[in-house]
């Protein structure tokens, strides 16, 4: 949708005698000084239902002049000054310059008169050779300024003008300055000035034909003093009539390859099976130059390619109903594709033959030219026109055309007769897709000579362009996915654009004040604990990530899910990521940015701005050095020095996260207090420091920072309580602390210490009794005792430093003591 600035082209330019109007909230609409129109009369001229209007054509050569003017003929007296004003007129844009005045008016009595333009953003879509009527109203009863297109409203706003307008001298076709890159190119008429605001039931009986109103302030019928301008007449009702019905490129014989593309890269498809009776209406409508063979065969878009007798469409909807001529189809298997004749259906091979093509679409097909670096839109978009048998070319809202010139397809700029660049030949040998181009004059700052990948695209904002020219949701982008046929969508797939001077071991700065520092999210899942109570170490399993911005940075092909925002080894290594040292631990352990870990991006703003295309020269990663803005914040470049891939949505780095995620396991020393054992109560700490810069530069941020625990709570002598995650404030380096809580389990001491040692202290007292004759006896007991006790205690001890290793049961302990005489 051409988003058309219409301010340029409907640009009202009045001028007034030497009364200056102060900057006022409206600054959009009115922003230079001058006065507005004048007196109230409830006269309308009415022409009726006139046979036919004087069309003006202006610049029908496309080049910007400065002398293409026309002079009213009426009086227009200063001294009747308009406090309320419309202005209505009808036009046909052959080009739009950098903007294109229609109207102006200006007193020539006052030296230091004043301009006020009116300029709004309109809605919808203009296109050029497509007739338009337009309104401009402003009541200054109501203090409203409307406008209307084709007789709708179109937008309005509140503004209080506060001044009269007055002029002596009105023309059309050039501002008052007379500069060519402001006139007007295309036709023009029914050029009227009334001095109220008229009703919207008479601005839309003007746009619809049924009224030819004249102006009681300027009328177009007065008649106007041409130079350099051509006139004709063109019928009141034909004005009206939109082109806006089926229009169809024809081409001579081609492959169905070649059909399926050239049908899809002018944004719609083959049909999908013209009926027997349609076959007759469309070779009327056939144009000279096709041959014979085309009057009655022409490709539709149905196959049976996959599954032999199932005929599909391109959306691969089943078709049952299908007209085919007697004995069809009949080709079986070497037969998969199916054209259109007088008589019915043939199947045919879709390789060996030679068919017509039909591209059929409702309106005018817009194309963006895209990877130009142009930054009006006027400059971008292009309308494709065939004005004989297969010579399609594609004509510009602004200067260029693109179109076949000895055998090539070339961009030219027409208005100032430049050859730009020409298309190396490919076949298929048409511009729509991405095509390499070999530039005749430098384009980016490329040098001519050299060649440069540009894409010519019928999609729409929301939809990305395969390279073939055919379209997909923009969303379905790099989405770990084929969605193009020719898996373009998966191409260039960075996330990352780095600036030329960035640097990987300097912190991002969010301010170059003191006191702002960057703020790292701490996110610790415990996952494993393990407590050596002789060693007095905790072993700790556990996922940690870390979560920062990189105001730097610019981000590419975002989606909403994190888990397809992953970064390669590649870039990661290129990013600066913050280190976090593990403290209280027996060596130099901190975290870790290796091929164990996980980094991606986390979406968290809308898109800033869509890129210009395609890659200049394969450059990537190209952004411009980062802005500073009032000498205190770094900003992110704008999307005019940014060559990023291809249609790749652009994120700022600012608002949206980089996160590493990893998993560790780390042995923290432990101080253990037993004095109370076994009804102690301990606290283990996992102290973390960054270590990448000091606290007035990198903090962890104390709000969003946390600690869960999803392991087992029950140890095999402790409780887990809840964990927590402290801060310190005050040391060189930020620090965290993440506090474990542990409660001894007194029933685990008492069962598988205590009560076991009493028994077999019990056992063994009891032996004492035995009678001194059976002496042996006694001292095996004793011995055999003293051994189930030292079996004991080394197996609770390994139970405890090693408590993932299964534990036997001492109930399968078997104490076999053997008597023997």
């Amino acid at each position: 949708m051409l988003e058309c600035v219409l301010i340029t082209l409907l640009l009202l330019i009045l001028r007034s005698a030497g009364v200056t109007l102060q900057e006022r909230t409206w600054r959009d609409l009115f922003y230079k000084e001058g006065r507005f129109l004048v007196t109230v009369t409830s006269l309308l001229s009415y022409s009726g239902r006139a046979n036919s209007v004087m069309v003006l054509k202006l610049q029908g050569d496309r080049k910007a002049a400065s002398d293409t003017i026309a002079y009213y003929e009426g009086d227009v007296d200063r001294s009747r000054q308009l406090n309320s004003v419309t202005l209505c007129a009808r036009f046909r844009l052959f080009i739009l310059h950098t903007c294109a005045v229609f109207f102006c008016m200006k007193d020539t009595q006052n030296e230091n008169s004043a301009m006020l333009a009116g300029g709004k953003r309109l809605e919808g879509t203009v296109l050029p050779a497509t007739w338009y009527h337009i309104c401009f109203t402003y009541d200054h009863e109501k203090t409203i300024i409307s406008t209307y297109m084709d007789g709708e409203l179109n937008n309005h706003q509140m503004y209080d003008i506060g001044e009269n307008i007055f002029g002596d001298n009105v023309t059309i076709g050039q501002s008052d300055k007379k500069t060519s890159q402001k006139s007007f190119s295309g036709e023009l008429t029914q050029v009227n000035v009334w001095d109220r605001a008229l009703s919207e039931e008479d601005i839309k009986d003007m746009a619809t034909c049924k009224h030819d109103i004249q102006g009681n302030y300027v009328s177009w019928e007065r008649g106007w003093t041409l130079h350099k301008i051509s006139s004709h007449q063109i019928p009141l009702e034909k004005l009206c009539q939109k082109d806006i019905g089926i229009k169809r490129f024809w081409f001579p014989t081609k492959p169905f390859s070649t059909a399926l593309y050239l049908c899809q890269a002018l944004g719609t498809h083959l049909p999908l099976g013209v009926p027997v009776l349609d076959i007759g209406a469309l070779n009327k409508l056939i144009p000279q130059g096709l041959t014979d063979r085309c009057y009655n065969r022409y490709w539709t878009s149905l196959m049976d390619e996959n599954e032999e007798g199932f005929w599909k469409y391109y959306s691969g909807h089943n078709e049952s109903l299908i007209i085919w001529d007697q004995k069809e189809p009949n080709g079986l298997q070497y037969e998969n594709c199916a054209i259109a004749t007088d008589k019915g259906l043939h199947d045919v091979d879709c390789k060996g033959n030679l068919e017509c093509i039909i591209c059929s679409f409702e309106g005018d097909r817009k194309f963006s030219f895209l990877g130009t670096c142009e930054d009006e839109l006027r400059n971008q978009y292009f309308v494709a026109k065939q004005n004989n048998i297969s010579e399609l070319h594609f004509m510009g809202y602004g200067n260029y055309y693109i179109r076949k010139q000895a055998g090539r397809w070339t961009w030219v700029d027409d208005v100032y007769g430049r050859v730009i660049a020409k298309m190396e030949i490919i076949k298929p040998n048409f511009p729509m897709g991405r095509r390499w181009w070999k530039l005749e004059e430098s384009v980016c700052g490329q040098k001519p000579g050299t060649q440069r990948q540009l894409l010519l695209s019928p999609c729409r904002h929301d939809q990305f362009t395969c390279s073939d020219a055919t379209c997909v949701p923009h969303e379905n982008r790099c989405d770990l996915k084929y969605d193009c046929k020719d898996n373009s969508d998966e191409v260039d797939c960075n996330t990352v654009a780095f600036p030329e001077d960035y640097q990987y071991y300097l912190p991002p700065r969010i301010s170059r004040e003191e006191g702002i520092n960057l703020l790292i999210k701490l996110n610790i899942i415990v996952e494993f604990l393990s407590l050596k109570t002789m060693d007095m170490q905790l072993e700790a399993v556990f996922v940690m990530s870390l979560t920062w911005e990189d105001s730097r940075l610019h981000y590419q092909n975002l989606k909403e899910s994190n888990t397809l925002n992953i970064l390669s080894n590649d870039t990661v290594k290129r990013l600066w990521i913050p280190t976090v040292s593990f403290v209280n631990t027996n060596g130099n352990h901190r975290t870790l940015a290796d091929d164990g870990a996980i980094m991606f991006i986390n979406r968290h703003t809308g898109v800033m701005e869509r890129d210009k295309g395609a890659p200049g020269e394969g450059i990537a990663d190209k952004v411009i050095k980062p802005l500073l803005i009032a000498q205190k914040s770094w900003v992110v470049p704008t999307m005019d020095s940014v060559l990023t891939g291809k249609e790749v949505d652009i994120y700022p780095g600012a608002g949206n996260t980089l996160t590493i995620k990893r998993k560790y396991g780390v042995v923290f020393k432990c101080d253990l207090n037993l004095q109370l054992y076994p009804f102690d109560k301990q606290e283990c700490k996992m102290h973390l420091q960054i270590i990448s810069a000091p606290r007035s530069f990198l903090q962890f941020d104390t709000d969003s920072s946390s600690v869960i625990n999803i392991g087992e709570t029950f140890l095999t002598e402790y409780h887990v309580g809840t964990l927590d995650l402290t801060h310190d404030l005050e040391s060189e380096f930020s620090e965290a602390t993440v506090r474990i809580p542990l409660e001894r389990l007194q029933g685990y001491a008492i069962l598988n210490i205590y009560i076991p040692t009493l028994v077999l202290l019990i056992i063994s007292y009891v032996t004492l009794y035995f009678r001194p004759i059976i002496f042996d006896t006694r001292m095996m007991a004793a011995l055999t005792v003293q051994l189930v006790i030292a079996t004991l205690f080394s197996q609770n001890h390994q139970a405890t430093a090693f408590p993932r290793v299964p534990k036997p049961h001492h109930d399968k302990f078997i104490i076999r003591v053997d008597i023997s005489n």
